[in-house]
């Protein structure tokens, strides 16, 4: 097999590969070698970047685990909106599951030096300790709003917050990625993460809310460089799931 030279067409090679979440160079010899180049000939990385950039995409990490691309503005085609979720969603449906990505990803990193530490290995969680921790979230969003202490939060969300402290935990005999209960919002919330490479199936078990998970390495970067800060110390703040 040929090393690849910084060409245009192995940088864009490489950005097509990063834009591919389920995508490791664990498996992938040619995404091996391209990261190798990104890391070895800064100016090949400059025209990845570039071509990242004529994509309306951002580099925000580069390791032996892949290159990690994001939306570079709102107005990217890459980037996601509430009204790009599932279509058969209400609006406090849609709200509700953002801030269950949210929770999610507070589970896993209850301080943000988690978040500065590559070394650091968060702890499987279970679904429940992950719906426990969407129901301390929304619990602590609603009493807040009542105090006007959280006006940098969208407001938009606050359909999200009602909608959660409203419903069940679970349904008896509902699928779990239902929308109508806290747990079925979490698992929609998990679902698309695990599609996304954000978090993965640590466990599998008999009861689904024992099933646990554990954040990746996309999902580190992600919250370190992305996060909406405020709302995630909110939900940073004693969750169940980090204490448990």
């Amino acid at each position: 097999m040929m090393v690849p030279t910084g060409t245009a067409r192995n940088a864009a090679r490489l950005v097509y590969k990063a834009i591919q979440p389920a995508l490791s160079p664990v498996n992938d010899p040619q995404y091996r070698e391209l990261l190798d180049l990104y890391r070895a000939e800064p100016n090949f990385a400059a025209m990845v970047d570039e071509v990242a950039d004529g994509l309306e995409l951002t580099v925000l990490d580069f390791s032996e685990r892949g290159l990690v691309v994001v939306p570079a503005s709102r107005e990217s085609k890459f980037a996601m909106r509430i009204a790009d979720l599932r279509t058969n969603l209400k609006p406090e449906q849609k709200a509700g599951l953002i801030l269950a990505h949210v929770a999610v990803a507070a589970a896993f990193y209850p301080t943000t030096s988690g978040l500065e530490d590559d070394s650091f290995v968060p702890p499987p969680a279970s679904l429940a300790q992950l719906r426990d921790t969407l129901l301390a979230l929304a619990r602590r969003l609603m009493d807040g709003a009542e105090e006007a202490d959280h006006k940098d939060v969208p407001v938009e969300l606050a359909l999200g917050w009602e909608l959660i402290c409203a419903m069940p935990l679970m349904l008896p005999g509902a699928q779990r990625a239902s929308p109508a209960s806290v747990t079925g919002l979490i698992g929609l919330a998990l679902s698309h993460m695990v599609t996304g490479a954000l978090v993965r199936v640590d466990r599998e078990a008999a009861d689904e809310t024992q099933v646990t998970y554990t954040p990746t390495h996309r999902l580190q970067i992600q919250l370190r460089e992305l996060t909406l800060r405020r709302l995630f110390e909110i939900a940073q703040m004693g969750t169940p799931a980090t204490q448990a």
